[in-house]
């Protein structure tokens, strides 16, 4: 019984990973990536944080609209 109930926390954590890995492959999810990517960057880069959170978001913000942006 126990290696059941191990079996079943294992496809219960298979099904959040799955919907987790869904949403990251949205564009908004994608922005979010790049946001905090962009983030570490410019943390490495020596800014300080109110200036590295800014412009961050600001490279997240460009980048949803970029993926969003209608095609005409």
């Amino acid at each position: 019984m126990t290696i059941l109930a191990k079996f079943l926390r294992l496809l219960e954590w298979l099904e959040v990973s799955q919907n987790l890995f869904s949403f990251l492959l949205h564009p908004l999810g994608i922005s979010g990536i790049v946001g905090v990517y962009a983030y570490l960057l410019i943390c490495l880069l020596g800014c300080d944080t109110v200036t590295t959170v800014s412009l961050s978001g600001t490279v997240a913000l460009t980048f949803y609209c970029l993926l969003e942006r209608s095609k005409f």
